[in-house]
């Protein structure tokens, strides 16, 4: 077990921290939650899990192992630094660079070019056989300060945008107003805590961004819509990224053509905007309906996570229809629109 960091994405208050924990405990792997500071989780936790993170969030920025923590004070930093066994972290000649990270404005007091050149010097100093190289760095020592700490670390993964973004709505070979966002896609199948080749459901699946997300870390994936035209668009965006469904299927939602405890878990957007159809249905009855038909279909303990307006009240319907109510989560759209992102778990 060792001291992790992870410095997280600030696009949502809650989602980061709640993806990241939801990884870890899809992929199996025992962590204590150390601290939660603004845009950083702090966790104890095998230093494995780190690429399980890498390869599955789409809102963490940054993965590294802690060397020490302190007050953001510049002469509490250095101190410690000296203490530090910094050896443990870098190997005879090796090179590296050292970066500070500002979260929000925090520590205006501290100048942070100053600290990266302090740091640099005591490293130096301590190990005789190592050397600064700013362009291509073999080891990049990363401090963040947030909240009036100081967190140092090494860093060991950094999670880019650029595969969300080639994967975006527009990047697409079929393309609608209402498709949800890549990252919110794949953020979404990780707060169900779906495994490799767990079945995952998407009943409202569109342009299949839900089951792309899915696919792409190895589950087995299966999507019903109601519209024709939504079903053929889904299966090629699928195809052009080399995903291959177990199924998407001509379905009212409301009727699943599923067997029970069938599904690990469901993930979907319904049907509620201006540019989304319902098919005449008020979006209230499309979810109560929805949400009663699928209870059964999902296995005892499986996750269902789901985006809804924040005025339907999901939460309390989910909870008199079979399932207990984990975590919400709010993402403001426009003045009359605030979307939940609810996880449920299926009693």
């Amino acid at each position: 077990m060792a001291k992790l960091f992870f410095l997280l994405s600030g696009e949502n208050p809650t989602l980061p921290f709640s993806e990241a924990k939801s990884i870890l405990k899809a992929e199996g792997f025992k962590y204590q939650v150390l601290e939660e500071l603004a845009h950083l989780l702090r966790v104890e936790a095998d230093i494995k899990c780190i690429e399980s993170v890498k390869s599955r969030s789409s809102l963490t920025k940054t993965c590294g192992i802690e060397v020490f923590n302190c007050e953001a004070n510049a002469e509490e930093i250095l101190e410690n630094l000296q203490k530090a066994e910094i050896n443990s972290f870098i190997r005879d000649g090796e090179s590296f660079v050292v970066r500070v990270s500002r979260i929000r404005g925090c520590s205006p007091n501290i100048n942070g070019w100053m600290l990266e050149q302090k740091i640099g010097e005591i490293i130096l100093n301590k190990l005789r056989w190592v050397k600064v190289n700013l362009k291509v760095p073999q080891r990049t020592f990363l401090g963040i300060l947030t909240e009036n700490k100081f967190i140092f670390g090494l860093k060991l993964a950094d999670i880019k945008s650029k595969s969300f973004i080639e994967r975006g709505p527009r990047k697409k070979v079929f393309f609608h107003p209402a498709a949800m966002s890549t990252k919110l896609a794949r953020c979404m199948i990780n707060l169900a805590q779906a495994k490799k080749n767990d079945l995952v459901l998407d009943p409202f699946c569109g342009t299949g961004s839900i089951l792309l997300e899915a696919g792409l870390i190895g589950c087995s994936i299966l999507g019903f819509d109601l519209n024709r035209r939504m079903v053929i668009g889904s299966l090629q965006n699928l195809r052009y990224y080399g995903v291959e469904p177990l199924g998407i299927i001509l379905s009212d939602a409301r009727l699943p053509p599923l067997n029970k405890n069938e599904a690990d878990c469901v993930v979907t957007d319904p049907p509620y905007g201006l540019s989304a159809s319902t098919f005449g249905l008020k979006p209230q009855v499309l979810f109560e309906d929805f949400l009663s038909a699928i209870g059964e279909k999902v296995k005892r303990g499986g996750r269902l996570c789901i985006a809804a307006p924040k005025s339907l009240e999901i939460d309390e319907l989910g909870s008199t229809l079979g399932f207990r109510h984990i975590e919400s989560h709010f993402i403001h759209i426009h003045r009359r629109l605030t979307r939940e992102i609810l996880v449920f778990e299926r009693d």
